[in-house]
């Protein structure tokens, strides 16, 4: 029996349009199931936690990236996550997550996907009691996402776009003292990334070397810029070409700490947490944690 987990609000809406088309597949092709549909924000997360209590062993989020996150989280608060198969229908807006692995496009064929129940099993990332699976972010990422979060009409890639504009207008930096492995760095930051994963924003591919299932993070932290150092270094983000430029740092480690004298703004998974501390944020891996349905 499988468990869908679906917010009918995920791509503005694109989620409730695939309703019906999501029944319909899991009745074609004979499969079990038990639909929830959400009508507010962190609701998936006690739905997935009361489901996997209850014994499903199959859990299905349908949405966008955040839609994956609550998910995520509800099986962490259960009794027995590590026995909890995480399928995923990608009807949300960027869709960042199924980038790290080789996933249908069409809905049947990520049904047919569900139901083969194939799994592998993938690392997370963990911060106070908050959990991501793809990639956190602090400082002015963590700001573009916030502003994204409010906008009521672009979604996707479009949407992410439009947010940067914004937040360019402060184009603000962040004093932090940044603790990796036995690196220590300290300045004004444009930016940390913390990939698990290898994109956020629907095509930015700030680490593009992570693995989901390497045991490690990769992180991408950005000096200070100006607004136009900013405009001329995106178009290097979008492909992934910006590693080797003197303004970024990229390195490996299983936990990352950065500090502050200021609360830094920070989202992960496109989420945007309510932190006991945003001064001392305490980033770790924990490696092979959760069993995902894939290809």
């Amino acid at each position: 029996m499988y468990k869908i987990i679906l917010n009918p609000f995920a791509g503005k809406g694109k989620a409730f349009r695939s309703i019906r088309k999501i029944e319909k597949f899991f009745n074609k092709h004979q499969m079990q199931f038990e639909m929830t549909i959400t009508d507010s924000p962190k609701q998936a997360i006690n739905i997935a936690l009361e489901s996997a209590n209850k014994g499903f062993e199959y859990i299905v989020a349908a949405g966008g990236d955040g839609t994956i996150n609550e998910v995520l989280n509800g099986i962490m608060k259960s009794n027995n996550p590590e026995e909890i198969k995480l399928g995923i229908i990608p009807v949300g807006g960027g869709n960042d997550f199924i980038k790290n692995i080789d996933y249908p496009k069409k809905i049947e064929k990520q049904v047919k996907l569900l139901r083969r129940r194939i799994t592998k099993k993938v690392d997370i990332g963990q911060v106070e009691d908050y959990c991501f699976i793809n990639t956190l972010g602090i400082g002015f990422d963590a700001q573009v996402a916030i502003t994204y979060s409010k906008s009521k009409t672009f979604d996707g890639s479009a949407g992410y776009m439009k947010a940067i504009m914004k937040t360019l207008i402060k184009c603000k930096s962040y004093p932090v003292e940044i603790q990796i492995n036995d690196i220590s760095i300290k300045g004004d930051k444009l930016f940390v990334s913390v990939g698990n994963g290898k994109c956020c924003g629907g095509k930015f591919l700030l680490t593009p070397d992570a693995k989901i299932d390497d045991g490690v993070f990769d992180f991408c932290i950005i000096d200070k810029l100006t607004r136009r150092e900013i405009i001329k270094f995106l178009p290097k983000v979008i492909k992934g070409k910006h590693i080797n430029l003197p303004m970024v740092t990229m390195l490996k480690g299983k936990e990352i700490i950065v500090k502050s004298d200021e609360d830094l703004p920070l989202y992960l998974d496109g989420e945007i947490p309510n932190l006991t501390d945003r001064k001392n944020i305490d980033i770790k891996i924990i490696p092979k944690m959760i069993n995902l349905i894939v290809q």
